[in-house]
């Protein structure tokens, strides 16, 4: 990085809100003689224009992804007519990952260097090699997520067929059971007879 005296013009690309202002703070404790420009959505232009540390804002579009791409070219190459000595990226979080979208748009800014400051308000120094690996690492990364959801996808559908084709091959194979008939035991009635002598005997029939 340049001795202080030497960074005159700054641009902050406002990609992470958290640490927009502790950034700004430490950019004008460390030179305090620059001009700080950001580069901010559309929506957030009032925001962060009423901000006593940043002296500029641009704007892009209301975009659901800053990038180079959605920032267009006429416009970046605006934006590297400025002559930019520092380019700064905002993460949220500490390692910085997610962000290379940004990350590329400040080193498609040519300034002369670049910083990414993360969530604890320190910063790495970046280059276009640091820069294109982290945006490698970030779409692998992607990739494997995907991967892995389609295996997960993938082996919990064959393990549910199996299940159900082995239920199949149960129910194929069992043997059929015949309903076996019940035989209802039949009430037995006390028939009384009468003998000639007078005498009565007892006779059980079935009913």
């Amino acid at each position: 990085m340049k001795p202080s005296q030497d960074v005159k013009n700054i641009l902050v690309i406002r990609s992470a809100t958290l640490i927009l202002n502790q950034t700004l703070t430490s950019l004008k404790r460390e030179f305090p003689d620059a001009k700080i420009t950001v580069l901010a959505p559309q929506t957030v232009e009032s925001i962060v224009a009423e901000d006593p540390l940043i002296d500029e804002v641009l704007t892009i579009g209301a975009h659901r992804r800053m990038s180079v791409f959605s920032y267009g070219w006429r416009p970046l190459e605006l934006l590297r007519a400025r002559k930019f000595d520092l380019a700064v990226s905002l993460y949220n979080i500490d390692h910085g990952l997610g962000y290379s979208n940004i990350d590329i748009l400040a080193w498609a800014s040519k300034a002369k260097s670049i910083r990414g400051y993360n969530a604890r308000g320190t910063y790495v120094e970046l280059s276009g090699k640091s820069i294109l690996k982290k945006s490698f690492l970030e779409k692998t990364t992607l990739i494997w997520v995907v991967l892995n959801y389609l295996a997960t996808g993938i082996l919990f559908t064959c393990i549910t067929l199996g299940l159900v084709g082995e239920w199949c091959v149960r129910k194929l194979l069992s043997p059929q059971k015949t309903p076996s008939k019940t035989t209802i035991p039949r009430k037995k009635k006390i028939v009384r007879e009468t003998k000639p002598a007078g005498e009565v005997s007892e006779v059980m029939t079935q009913v």
